[in-house]
């Protein structure tokens, strides 16, 4: 009976990884798509937020620039946009995703190449865990090559602006929002720090893209947001079942080697 209920366990543990191998191919689809959308929508913001910048923030200072350097920056704008959707879309083919090399690709993916690898819901939500935190990073990193960019080119006052976007980062990452404009984060700085990097005086303005932002003014992209959710939701559920299941094996394992050691003393 007790190995009978152990190979029923089993049974639903392996239903369980079923069901997370089908999540896995179906997250990998709709990730794909996300980046895909995100890439696209966040390549023209970068360069909207740029646009303000240069025309509505510092337009003296984008004035100021010969025409030659006007087409440098704004190409060179456009190169930062590119390298970001690009660097998006292939968030997927940077990362591990505990699958077989041949799974990774899109184009090949299949539930036979997949069910040759048991997945616990667990590892999945890690991978997926991390690539979140790629495209947070990536966002992060854009921002910050624009703004040196800019920077470069005398539009946003030449100082250190490290310790304000460190500040916006941690409050991006905990999900909360951090620009009035989207996607421009602004800094009063005091008098000292003003004398020292730059004769324009008043708030400094700067390049911070954001996920919030880019979700919220894009449907498509919060429609795929709203399905990997769902898909977070799905798995954290087969974690907890998952888990579970693995407790009471272990139990009824522990219960059969008990029995079958158990040897009764004569003296008992």
């Amino acid at each position: 009976m007790m190995v009978a209920d152990i190979r029923k366990i089993q049974q639903e543990i392996d239903k369980i990884n079923q069901d997370t191998t089908d999540i896995v191919l179906k997250a990998q689809d709709i990730y794909q798509r996300y980046l895909s959308l995100l890439g696209a929508s966040v390549s023209r913001q970068l360069i909207l937020s740029s646009y303000h910048l240069c025309t509505q923030t510092y337009p003296a200072a984008f004035l100021q620039l010969p025409l030659h350097q006007q087409q440098f920056l704004q190409q060179e704008l456009q190169n930062h946009s590119q390298q970001l959707q690009t660097a998006l879309e292939h968030i997927l083919d940077q990362l591990d995703p505990l699958l077989p090399a041949q799974a990774i690709d899109s184009q090949t993916i299949n539930s036979q190449t997949v069910d040759s690898q048991a997945l616990e819901p667990q590892a999945i939500l890690m991978v997926l865990q991390n690539i979140e935190q790629a495209i947070f990073v990536a966002l992060r990193d854009q921002s910050a090559a624009t703004n040196e960019l800019l920077q470069k080119n005398n539009i946003i006052p030449t100082m250190a602006i490290d310790l304000l976007f460190e500040v916006a980062a941690k409050a991006a990452e905990h999900g909360r929002s951090i620009t009035t404009t989207p996607h421009l984060i602004t800094a009063l700085m005091d008098d000292a720090t003003e004398a020292q990097s730059d004769a324009r005086h008043g708030p400094v303005v700067a390049i911070f893209l954001q996920l919030s932002d880019l979700e919220f003014m894009d449907t498509a992209v919060m429609q795929q947001r709203h399905q990997i959710r769902q898909l977070w939701q799905q798995l954290k559920a087969l974690h907890e079942i998952f888990t579970q299941k693995q407790q009471e094996k272990i139990v009824a394992e522990a219960t059969a080697a008990w029995r079958a050691s158990w040897v009764v003393s004569q003296d008992f």
